[in-house]
């Protein structure tokens, strides 16, 4: 039946774009060009950078039930979700990005780098609502010759929306629930604007957990399993933007409170609905454009950021387990950065653009304590060297090379410099040749690097930890039509030091090198005026070179099939298919491969042209599957203390959005 639909979708694409209805569509039925600068710091077709770039529609993505960005992001071919134990979420790019504490992928919000030193992660990002964002944009890949530190196995940079007046309320069962608004405001003849993005959630929530890590090794007596994970949450997100001429502010906090979920040595919490974990970020941007002649441009940044991470009653060992009464943790952590940065382009060289950029970064600890309740033993009061701090000086050259009226050449180099780890240097090379107006050959080589963190540096044992490093070959082709497109990556990466957790009491090391192989495959189809197909399909074979073992925590086969019905105007309606294949365990961990599973997701919306009201009403996992995620070795018990299949995930859910466009 596929077959026949895509067929008779090729012959619809010999009827004419003059319908009255394509009118109508805007962006969800169509298939566009989308200009980014994610990966070149230069405004181009996503089809004419350098590798593959993925832009998602934050209205498509809400028209296709995605609730979060971390929902949103499982839509992008070779991205996969993983969890940690007391909740926080994870991304993992090719099968890299699984590991207890430690982030693989860089993450911007408006172009912000979000990552913490601590830990390289922005948990609070991948849980903004799909309704606060314009687009996600998307790199498979090292980025680090453009982006620096922590763009390892992928970039995500987050826009949110600005040129919006609207008033919105969700409700999720068995999650959060909430509203907020977009405000903007302009003035033409003063070129002055002004936007606030907010939205506030808060709710109860969990899933049956049946056993937990005290049943595998004979303490059931001891356990609340059978029983709910504690995901309570909590969460606060506000934008405001403010740009008169070429000078542009902006404000960013998020506050995201969420519960221990699982437990950080998976002992099943109490199902209190605890907010036992908090991460805030407070960002401030100010910037300038600057024209400084017709051939060079200028934009400068001054930016602060600051993370604060606490844990507040984070239940650590069950009642009887060494006491009477049950350990609690409490923490406490802050951390600020500093940045000055500038790029300059020029155009003085006919055929080239060139990128010349300067930054200049301090990360220093503000505090970083904790407090233990029923333990029977002294602990330090203090977790990690309060007097920690690193400055980074770096220094970016790129040269984009029209070596003929179809072909672009870049070449890029990055100099980062490292007040505790040295100097890392970052090439790229890639060519893209435009063969004709239909079809696109991409060529790239680029490498990237992971330093440790702050955590990763301090933990107990680690005396010294190096930083990993990945190189990846890419061949990509991309066929447009009027109606349909097609996209085929082929890749390889080989990582060198990577850093993970090691087993039983090893904390943090740089393990084997590995090897990764792979192809990305998409296809979008407009059928008629009224249906658009979306799919897309990827393959890894990531594995550890000393030992050919899979990489734990990711999968080799992902895959997404998006249908978009219009049947009448100002109605969609949206059907959402997932697979994800088996996924892998740790070598050291005996039990087999944590099942792969399909999930179909059902999307009805509403909404009319320009300003009224509009409505998405959706159901999760509408076939109730079952969907576990592989739970993370944490050094404490091994592979004796863990859950014995995994984290359980929500079934079948419904939610609604609604709301009014001014």
């Amino acid at each position: 039946m596929l077959a026949a639909i895509l067929v008779s979708g090729h012959a619809a694409g010999t009827e004419t774009a003059s319908e009255p209805e394509d009118a109508r569509l805007g962006d969800l039925l169509s298939l566009l060009d989308n200009e980014t600068e994610l990966a070149t710091r230069s405004g181009m077709n996503a089809d004419f950078v350098p590798g593959m770039a993925t832009i998602l529609s934050g209205a498509d993505m809400l028209v296709r039930g995605a609730r979060t960005v971390w929902e949103a992001l499982s839509l992008v071919p070779g991205i996969s979700q993983g969890l940690e134990m007391t909740g926080e979420r994870q991304i993992l790019s090719r099968g890299v990005g699984f590991g207890y504490a430690s982030g693989n992928i860089k993450l911007l919000l408006d172009g912000v780098s979000m990552n913490s030193t601590l830990l390289a992660t922005a948990n609070p990002v991948l849980n903004i609502p799909i309704e606060q964002v314009e687009r996600i944009e998307v790199i498979r890949g090292p980025g680090s010759s453009v982006h620096g530190e922590y763009a390892f196995a992928g970039v995500v940079n987050v826009i949110t929306r600005r040129n919006d007046r609207t008033l919105q309320a969700q409700a999720n069962e068995r999650a959060a629930a909430g509203g907020g608004g977009i405000w903007h405001w302009s003035d033409p003849q003063r070129e002055l604007s002004a936007s606030i993005n907010l939205t506030g959630l808060a709710g109860n929530g969990g899933v049956p957990v049946a056993e937990d890590a005290l049943f595998p090794i004979g303490e059931p007596a001891l356990s609340n399993a059978p029983g709910s994970s504690n995901e309570a949450s909590r969460y606060l997100g506000g934008f405001a933007d403010l740009r008169w001429r070429d000078t542009f502010i902006a404000l960013k906090v998020l506050d995201d409170d969420y519960g221990d979920h699982f437990g950080i040595n998976h002992f099943l919490p109490p199902s209190d609905d605890r907010l036992a974990s908090e991460q805030r970020y407070v960002s401030v941007q100010i910037g300038q454009d600057l024209i400084l002649s017709e051939a060079l441009d200028a934009r400068i940044r001054l930016e602060s950021l600051q993370f604060e991470r606490s844990r507040e009653q984070l239940y650590v060992f069950p009642p009887s387990y060494f006491d009477a009464q049950p350990v609690y943790l409490d923490q406490d952590y802050g951390e600020t950065r500093y940045l000055g940065a500038a790029d300059l382009h020029w155009r003085g060289w006919d055929r080239h653009l060139v990128l010349l950029g300067v930054e200049a970064s301090r990360v220093q600890v503000d505090r970083a304590s904790w407090n233990w309740f029923n333990l029977p033993f002294e602990v330090p009061e203090t977790w990690l060297d309060t007097a920690l701090d690193r400055r980074i000086l770096s220094a970016i050259l790129q040269d984009e090379i029209r070596a003929s009226e179809r072909v672009t050449v870049t070449a890029a180099l990055r100099l980062d410099d490292y007040s505790d780890l040295g100097a890392f240097l970052t090439p790229r090379l890639a060519a893209v040749w435009r063969i004709d107006d239909s079809n696109i050959l991409k060529l790239q080589y680029a490498q990237a690097f992971r330093p440790p963190t702050f955590y990763e540096q301090a933990y107990p044992g680690r005396d010294s930890i190096g930083a990993g490093e990945i190189a990846t070959y890419e061949l990509g082709y991309i066929l447009k039509q009027p109606r349909w497109e097609g996209r085929l990556i082929l890749f390889q990466s080989d990582l060198t030091d990577p850093i993970v957790f090691g087993e039983d009491d090893d904390g943090f090391i740089n393990n084997d090198d590995a090897r990764l192989r792979g192809v990305e495959l998409e296809y979008r189809i407009r059928l008629g005026t009224r249906v658009k197909i979306d799919a897309n399909l990827s393959y890894v074979d990531a594995v550890s070179r000393g030992t050919d073992a899979s990489l734990p925590g990711g999968t080799d086969i992902l895959g997404n099939l998006a249908l978009l019905w219009h049947p009448v105007e100002s109605w969609t309606a949206a059907i959402q298919l997932r697979y994800v294949g088996d996924r892998s365990r740790p070598e050291f961990d005996p039990r087999p491969s944590v099942s792969g599973y399909t999930t179909a997701d059902l999307t009805l919306s509403y909404q009319r042209q320009g300003p009224g009201f509009f409505a998405n009403l959706g159901v999760k996992n509408l076939t109730d599957e079952d969907v576990r995620y592989p739970d993370l070795p944490t050094g404490f018990g091994g592979i004796d203390l863990l859950y014995p299949d995994g984290y359980p995930r929500p079934g079948r859910r419904w939610w609604l959005s609604v709301g009014y466009a001014f």
